[in-house]
């Protein structure tokens, strides 16, 4: 398996967009065929978690706001139960 990236995916991705499954290079035709589908997406997983979507807004929120933690101020935080 050859994983594409940069201006190699780009392209391929406009000829799925574009609904075409069959190119042409060099003379050969070559066949796009989608093997496997991804199980889920995150849209899809805080959609169906409220608790998740909810802490991810108060985190948007927050950030926002200014309300930012170092590395070290979050362990401590978990350490005393605060978190």
């Amino acid at each position: 398996m050859k994983k594409l990236n940069g201006y190699a995916a780009e392209v391929i991705k406009e000829i799925i967009h574009d609904g075409e499954s069959i190119f042409e290079i060099d003379g050969k035709k070559y066949y796009l065929s989608l093997i496997e589908e991804p199980e889920t997406t995150v849209k899809e997983d805080v959609e169906l978690d409220l608790e998740l979507k909810q802490k991810l807004l108060q985190a948007k929120k927050d950030i926002t706001e200014g309300k930012v933690f170092t590395t070290d101020e979050i362990l401590e935080m978990i350490e005393q139960g605060d978190l």
